[in-house]
């Protein structure tokens, strides 16, 4: 059977254990935040450290920041790992006060909701240094994974900023790719341009070519790793990643060997996906 044709229903058993769908954007970023202060709250009565792999996109962390409110919780003893961070022409970070700086989203929708007292130490807000990409690496290898990583798929299937490599010029074998490091890379066309669509309302220009990028070595030793959909399109994605091959083809499908898999996603994003001739481009 076609893989875009099968419905939640229709998926065995095992992948419909690790699902779940819920109405909305909203009860899902409720969902995430709910869980993200389950192991806040753990880690906080052993005195421990909760090391969590960040993206940008496709959650809102005024979710966690209010349900840490709410639970009397704090996040002193957090430490955040985001996926990527863009890079400039001479392969520097991006400055904070660029309008598509992860640092800035990080602070604007997630630490700046926390009470001064609340917020993580600022070295445990950690992201990838285009000097020195092997410290994340050295850091998920001594503690032995992060508690847990959240993701989403972009158009190419990428997780972060791992593109399909025959995209990118890297390595195309599966080992070659399931072991990609922190690095540098160069953004594909094909990214570059969904990124345009979803998040500067098509202006290209003002899209940085480079980023820093965690790779799927680090991100694959999380303990749990937790994959959020939400967008119409998405609806093709999960199912091409979770039904599909394991191939570095389209990177998403190497959670299917994930020991620990969590999925949630909209009733959206769990739809058949329908083919539109005219594209529907945003309209309605």
């Amino acid at each position: 059977m076609n893989i875009y044709e099968q419905r939640i229903s229709d998926l065995p058993q095992l992948l419909q254990d690790k699902l779940s769908v819920v109405k909305n954007v909203e009860a899902l970023n409720q969902k995430v935040a709910e869980e993200f202060c389950n192991l806040l709250e753990i880690k906080q009565k052993k005195d421990e450290l909760l090391t969590v792999i960040c993206p940008v996109g496709p959650l809102d962390y005024r979710y966690f920041a209010a349900e840490v409110k709410k639970r009397g919780l704090h996040c002193r003893n957090l430490r955040t790992i985001n996926m990527d961070e863009y890079l400039d022409d001479h392969d520097r970070i991006i400055p904070i006060s660029h309008p598509l700086s992860f640092r800035r989203f990080m602070d604007e929708s997630f630490f700046s909701f926390l009470d001064e007292k609340d917020r993580p130490s600022p070295e445990n807000i950690i992201f990838p240094d285009p000097d020195a990409p092997e410290k994340v690496t050295g850091l998920i290898d001594a503690i032995g994974g992060a508690d847990i990583c959240w993701a989403g798929f972009g158009i190419t299937g990428h997780v972060a900023f791992n593109d399909p490599p025959q995209m990118t010029g890297e390595p195309v074998d599966l080992h070659s790719f399931m072991n990609c490091k922190t690095r540098k890379i160069t953004i594909c066309p094909m990214a570059t341009a969904q990124m345009a669509m979803g998040g500067t309302n098509g202006n290209l220009e003002i899209l940085p070519t480079c980023a820093i990028t965690i790779g799927m070595y680090e991100m694959l030793k999380s303990k749990k790793f937790h994959l959020t959909f939400m967008r119409n399109w998405h609806a093709g994605l999960w199912r091409r990643a979770l039904l599909g091959p394991v191939t570095s083809d389209f990177p998403g499908s190497l959670l299917q060997q994930h020991p620990n898999l969590a999925i949630t996603m909209t009733e959206l994003a769990a739809a058949l996906p329908m083919v539109n001739t005219a594209q529907a481009t945003g309209e309605e």
